[in-house]
């Protein structure tokens, strides 16, 4: 109920019935025979209580009585049409406008249609066109005609040009006879959760109560695990699906329909994982939820921004997609998100299945109101310079084909992308990956994780873990390590300088420094622990973001980031006495170095007295190249003993 595939098939069927009643329900039909009219009629009354086979055997009586029956031969081609088959569909439309070809001239429109979904892009632009032949139209469905006609013209061109595209079926322990679908992946490739449709009970003869759940697979290496029911905590006895996780896996946003809990006919909520087990679902609410039709989130890798579908009146289209910023986390668990925003490049038409990138710098998205191969076709989208988002871009052929192609996620390296499909026949929908062009390609990502603990103890600590643009200031990424396990995992995008701290109430902080540029080896993922001091006299670490220009001790700008973290820590503990010292390599005279390095300790000490913190409470000292930390024979070596340090003179 909550997906888009239900939708469509409620939405389709309600809009046959329409069509019916409209086009056919007239006083005159084409023919006078009584018995075949009554034969239609009859199938007319099948059709409104859903009984196609009746309906098509109705139909088949009237046109035995009558060939001739035009309105039978397109009341066919409706119901052939809500069966998706497509063949007879179009057979259907043609022995209509053998009969006559100006009768009901939307059946050109129609059978262009039915062509189009069979990717018979020139015999149904043809038909488009012929339509267009027909003078007495709405500007409306002119529009319709001519849009079809670029969409035939670009999936035309689209095929002379295709991209590499060699999908790999993720196999049997994750794909089952059923409908395995929505796949989303934690940014280190190691958990996939995904939806699930099946039945709770099977008979011989027919499958009953199917039913969204979520499943979840591990990696060994290169192989996925046999695929487990997630928990019972978040799958019930109603649907769940379309989720997202966070690149940590530790929160999962997800859909729900028809809950006592529920704003609208579907919600978006959200559970978060701490150890191996998930908390019971929470709604997130207004702003995001609304009385009208919420699903479909993506989240970003930090969690901190949201992307998901409505149909709220407020939008420009059916379905848009709106993004709500994390305002804060409340002392029980609870979120407060920002009001939501409409995107620019939404359309009148449907927008769905939103994805974005760990980057947080590209987006994908499935539109059926874009020049495309028809029906839904997958797009990307990149951030400019101002922050705001691209011209939607076309994914190409044959990624996009004359299907509905919806729900596609790429992984934190970029080169990988996964999609569910029904391509293998007898399978249901499937997962499949595939190697992403590289000119489709998001910025790549690097990750980080280990665990924080107490450097003394082991114990495993909850921590907050930010990484901060060290040339803007800005948070890149704000995240919490599991309470139950100490565990953490945050997104590295390269080419650029970050600080990276761990911060936990009643320890020293955490700072490391990463410099992400091209060809550095702190590009590629690593493991990680992080051992915190408890605060006390004596407790010591390095302040690795804080930079000097060569030979001298004028703080630079980026040092910002660092030294506000430390003038917190000493504004929250007004009993704090501290020493800063500096260290220099073995470069130069013993002299200099004893100079320069007490200057940088005290420029560090005279910045947090410009900040308010006692000068009592502050103490430096230079040690030139005294205390070295590592071989100054070696460049690597000389940076690391270059420093400043900061030690707990008094707590």
């Amino acid at each position: 109920m909550w997906n888009y595939r239900k939708m469509k098939k409620s939405t389709i069927f309600f809009l046959m019935i329409l069509l019916v009643n409209v086009s056919f329900s007239q006083k005159k039909y084409s023919i006078k025979s009584r018995k075949a009219i009554h034969h239609y009629e009859e199938a007319s009354q099948h059709y409104r209580n859903r009984d196609n086979r009746k309906a098509l055997e109705s139909l088949s009586k009237a046109l035995e009585v009558n060939d001739k029956f035009i309105e039978a031969y397109l009341f066919q081609a409706d119901v052939y049409y809500s069966l998706k088959n497509s063949e007879a569909e179009i057979e259907a439309y043609q022995r209509a406008i053998e009969i006559d070809r100006s009768y009901f001239p939307r059946v050109h429109f129609n059978l262009g249609n039915a062509y189009l979904k069979q990717g018979k892009y020139q015999a149904a632009k043809s038909k488009f066109e012929e339509f267009l032949s027909f003078t007495k139209m709405s500007s409306r469905n002119k529009a319709k005609a001519q849009k079809q006609i670029k969409n035939c013209e670009f999936a035309l061109n689209m095929i002379e040009n295709p991209v590499e595209f060699n999908p790999v079926n993720l196999g049997d322990s994750v794909n089952t006879e059923y409908d395995e679908y929505w796949p989303s992946l934690t940014a280190d490739e190691e958990i996939l959760v995904f939806t699930r449709l099946s039945p709770e009970e099977k008979s011989t003869e027919v499958k009953i109560n199917l039913q969204e759940d979520f499943w979840v697979s591990f990696k060994d290496e290169d192989t996925w695990r046999s695929a487990e029911s997630l928990s019972e905590t978040i799958n019930t006895s109603s649907n769940e699906g379309a989720q997202s996780i966070t690149a940590d896996g530790r929160y999962m946003y997800f859909t729900a329909c028809g809950r006592k809990d529920g704003l609208g006919r579907c919600d978006i909520y959200y559970s978060l994982r701490e150890g191996d087990k998930w908390s019971k679902p929470i709604n997130l609410g207004k702003p995001v939820n609304s009385e009208a039709w919420e699903a479909q989130p993506s989240i970003s890798a930090d969690g901190r921004i949201l992307y998901f579908v409505s149909n709220r009146k407020s939008g420009k289209g059916k379905m848009d997609v709106w993004r709500s910023d994390l305002l804060e986390i409340l002392s029980d668990g609870s979120q407060r998100w920002s009001t939501p925003v409409n995107l620019d490049f939404n359309t009148a038409y449907n927008e769905l299945s939103p994805f974005i990138h760990a980057s947080n710098q590209y987006l994908v998205i499935a539109s059926d109101g874009m020049q495309g191969m028809g029906g839904y076709d997958l797009f990307k989208l990149t951030r400019n310079v101002d922050k705001k988002w691209s011209k939607p871009e076309n994914l190409g052929y044959p990624i996009n084909t004359f299907g509905d192609e919806i729900g596609l996620v790429i992984n934190a390296n970029s080169n990988k992308a996964y999609f569910s499909s029904d391509r293998l026949e007898g399978k249901g929908k499937d997962i499949f990956v595939f190697n992403l062009p590289e000119k489709h390609q998001p910025p790549k990502i690097s990750w980080l994780k280990g665990m924080v603990y107490d450097i003394e103890t082991k114990e495993k600590l909850f921590a907050s873990l930010k990484l901060i643009n060290l040339i803007s200031n800005d948070t890149v990424t704000q995240i919490y390590s599991d309470k139950a396990n100490g565990e953490y995992l945050v997104c590295l995008p390269v080419g650029k300088e970050y600080m990276f701290t761990a911060e936990s109430e009643g320890y020293l902080f955490y700072s490391d420094h990463f410099s992400l540029l091209e060809n550095q080896e702190k590009n590629k993922p690593q493991e990680m622990n992080i051992g915190l001091q408890k605060l006390r006299t004596g407790s010591e670490i390095v302040l690795r973001n804080v930079f000097f220009n060569t030979d001298s001790w004028e703080i630079l700008p980026k040092s910002e980031s660092e030294l506000s973290i430390l003038f917190k820590l000493m504004n929250q503990n007004q009993d704090l006495i501290v020493e800063i010292s500096g260290h220099t390599d073995n470069t130069g005279s013993e002299e200099h170095n004893l100079k320069l390095s007490k200057n940088r300790a005290k420029s560090v000490c005279d910045y947090l007295i410009e900040k308010g913190i006692q000068k009592e409470r502050l103490l430096y000292k230079g040690f030139g190249s005294g205390k070295a930390i590592a071989d100054n024979n070696t460049e690597k070596g000389k940076a690391l003993n270059r420093r400043t340090e900061f030690r707990v003179v008094h707590d």
